[in-house]
């Protein structure tokens, strides 16, 4: 008895260890299989940022090192209200100071009259793809100087935030005593696209992931922690299970957004005013507190890639990415902003510029993935936001904004 015994537990051993090789196989020998593809096409260990290898950078030896650098070092913490917020990091390519902010080369030697202008924004605002000196509040303040306007230009951009984020963080700063002469603010993109992946207005970017994680260290959640960490742990075998069984065995980790159509059975036309109308009541409250606190406030909305006309290969790759429906996405990008321009809050508004057609006709790439400009893109927004800066500007020293 005890040696048929033996021989069930050897023979369960061995079925559990070859199950055990299985997995091992098919997680960590693809991985391997995959470092090695890698290594002996680019003799490197990891394969270089597809933004990186963009045509509007057209080659530019720096643009690897960095998005090396961006995706490894740049991190950002949990932070009441807005959130998220940026660590500080010093590197090669890049500086975000013990504020959390991007560094802006010469905003701290403008001296204690200078006028001091906030940069609010997403990742485009802070710079994603350019060094610390072609940012856009940069090159603002580059070009300020060169205009005899002593100004202080600090870059508040923050990876993924959007305009009611953006509105929190001026708000956390008024309170405690932090204010702007000018507040710029640069939207629209992170507007749009938390609109295509929920089919809702004024959300979060990225927002499925962000409502898993929610409390996933509370008691009441630990069967989805453990889901999420086994899932996390072997996600080939977990996804090979799926496709073999049609199990969900998804845990609390939502679905691809490429996977899924936030869109289907939506009014586009109808979520393009909602999203507008929310856009419009955050500028009603940065006015307001602008009035109470004595700054000048000025909206732009961005350029997107999907109005540009005139797309180079990398570009057209681009405006793909994260979508099965790239025309859907079309449709609503530019149902947004048709909203956006007849908006009687916005068409009319002398502190509103619409930055949206900026590109549409622009031959030479310029964007370096769906969202983020190269450094020459970044000259071309800083230079169309300059006149109603140096308007603003004018103002405060006159004492007549």
């Amino acid at each position: 008895m005890w040696d048929l015994a033996l021989r069930l537990v050897l023979a369960l051993w061995h079925v559990v260890g070859l199950l055990l090789v299985l997995v091992l196989l098919i997680e960590f020998g693809t991985d391997g299989l995959r470092r090695a593809i890698i290594w002996l096409r680019h003799r490197r260990p990891t394969r270089p940022d597809r933004a990186a290898r963009s045509d509007a950078y057209a080659g530019a030896d720096w643009a690897t090192p960095y998005f090396d650098e961006f995706r490894t070092a740049v991190r950002l913490e949990w932070r009441p209200f807005v959130e998220w917020w940026q660590l500080p990091l010093r590197g090669n390519y890049l500086t975000i100071d013990e504020r959390g902010l991007r560094s802006t080369p010469g905003e701290h030697d403008a001296g204690p009259d200078a006028l001091r202008i906030f940069c609010f924004g997403g990742s485009t605002m802070m710079g994603m793809g350019a060094r610390d000196e072609r940012t856009i509040p940069a090159l603002l303040q580059h070009r300020l100087r060169q205009l005899g306007v002593t100004a202080a230009v600090t870059n508040m951009g923050q990876l993924g935030h959007n305009n009611m984020q953006e509105t929190i963080a001026l708000q956390l700063l008024l309170k405690n005593g932090d204010r702007p002469d000018i507040a710029v603010f640069y939207d629209g993109i992170n507007e749009m696209v938390c609109a295509e992946q929920t089919g809702r207005p004024d959300g979060v970017i990225f927002d499925a992931p962000r409502r898993a994680e929610f409390n996933l260290l509370f008691a009441d959640r630990r069967r989805d922690l453990i889901a999420a960490a086994l899932i996390s742990a072997m996600p080939r075998t977990v996804r090979r299970l799926r496709e073999i069984t049609g199990l969900r065995l998804r845990g609390p980790i939502p679905t691809r957004l490429r996977d899924t159509d936030s869109l289907a059975g939506v009014d586009i036309s109808a979520l393009a005013r909602l999203v507008v109308e929310a856009y419009a009541a955050n500028l009603r409250v940065v006015r307001l507190l602008a009035d109470f606190y004595g700054f000048s406030p000025l909206f732009f909305w961005q350029p997107v890639i999907t109005t540009k006309r005139i797309k180079s290969a990398d570009e057209l790759r681009w405006e793909s990415d994260e979508t099965g429906d790239v025309e859907k996405r079309r449709r609503l990008f530019a149902a947004i902003i048709e909203e956006y321009r007849r908006h009687p809050e916005l068409a009319a508004a002398g502190d509103v510029v619409d930055l949206s057609a900026l590109f549409d006709d622009r031959a030479e790439p310029v964007y370096i993935d769906f969202y983020h400009l190269s450094e020459a893109g970044n000259a071309a927004v800083a230079e169309a936001m300059l006149p109603a800066i140096i308007s603003a500007c004018s103002g405060r020293v006159s004492g007549t904004a």
